[in-house]
């Protein structure tokens, strides 16, 4: 029997090529119900032959599932949600599930389109990093639709109802902070994305959605609680760009007697160190600087640099693991899940 293979192959064609029934062939074939071993190998090395894969589209259809995921982050590049999506798909290629990734650039336009793109495309479920400035009524729209949807590091505006995947942001730059002050700085900068009022976020009935706004809670909480005053001029408003973040923090920290700082992000980390460089200040001796996120470069600096370490990969998992939930059980609540970083101490910080 001759078959063209430019042609779709399908379960009947590999029937009639193995001499079993067309039920056998998709049995065999979709690894469903009982077959022999005879009929079995049949099948199969009639597949092989022939070229038969299986039409992913029907089968989603006859299952009601498409057994693919949406992933929307905001910048691939960055090394955290690099680390983040390797977690993810590593989990979920474990559960049977592939992942689409979307990259948003941070733009709320491109953001609305991904998604709506994903949910024509019929995923299973989304993981969401969302662009917060706009709010996500997109996501909101697909999660009163019956979408699974998972937030990521943060949350957006109107969607409190979504279960979210994060770091303790709030309690890790608590950590941070309380390392600096454990080793007997009073004069403790801190380089963020400052809100229009920073004070505000003291009270803690103020929401704050954005990981930064919470990371400078974090930072004022243990001041607070170590009977330091909170010096706004210690509070350094640094862009979430490297280059602007250095420039910002150069100027910024020449003019304070800051005796330590604190970069509450990556990207700001990065700046920051770059800042130092041009500040001419030799770290620790004039400054001890702690970081976030146990980037590769943070090693192999001189001094090696202390960071806030998220655990990324983890992240990734954990985040994949409860939308896997979410999917086996579409009814049931889903808690918020937080996990704690850990301050990896080198020599960029020392002892006053």
């Amino acid at each position: 029997m001759t078959i063209n293979r430019a042609d779709s192959v399908t379960v009947a064609d590999v029937a009639r090529a193995a001499q079993v029934s067309k039920s056998t062939a998709a049995r065999v074939l979709s690894n469903r119900g009982s077959a022999s071993q005879t009929a079995r190998k049949k099948v199969l090395e009639a597949a092989e032959e022939l070229g038969y894969y299986p039409n992913a589209l029907a089968r989603a259809m006859s299952e009601g599932r498409s057994k693919l995921i949406g992933a929307v982050i905001p910048d691939i590049s960055i090394p955290f949600f690099s680390a983040v999506v390797r977690g993810l798909t590593d989990r979920m290629r474990a559960a049977g599930l592939e992942v689409i990734i979307i990259n948003t650039d941070n733009n709320s336009t491109i953001e609305a389109h991904s998604l709506e793109l994903l949910a024509m495309k019929r995923v299973d479920g989304l993981i969401l990093a969302p662009v917060i400035a706009d709010g996500s009524d997109i996501a909101r729209t697909l999660a009163q639709r019956g979408l699974p949807i998972v937030l990521f590091d943060r949350r957006g505006p109107g969607l409190a109802d979504l279960p979210l995947v994060a770091l303790d942001h709030e309690e890790a730059a608590r950590l941070a902070t309380r390392h600096l002050i454990d080793l007997g700085h009073t004069q403790i900068a801190v380089a963020t994305q400052v809100p229009d009022n920073a004070a505000r976020l003291l009270d803690s009935t103020e929401p704050a959605t954005r990981p930064s706004a919470l990371r400078l809670r974090g930072y004022l909480l243990a001041l607070q609680e170590a009977g330091i005053r909170a010096d706004p001029a210690l509070i350094i408003d640094a862009p979430y760009n490297h280059l602007a973040a250095a420039d910002a923090v150069a100027e910024q920290l020449a003019a304070t007697n800051a005796s330590a700082l604190f970069a509450t992000d990556s990207v700001v980390t990065h700046g920051s160190f770059q800042a130092l460089q041009r500040l001419g200040a030799e770290i620790p001796d004039d400054l001890s600087f702690i970081g976030f996120d146990d980037q590769d470069w943070t090693t192999l600096v001189s001094p090696q640099i202390t960071v806030l370490n998220q655990p990324m990969h983890d992240l990734g998992q954990a985040a994949a693991e409860l939308l896997i939930r979410r999917l086996a059980h579409p009814t049931e609540p889903q808690a918020d899940v937080l996990l704690p970083g850990e301050v990896l101490t080198r020599a960029s910080t020392r002892q006053l």
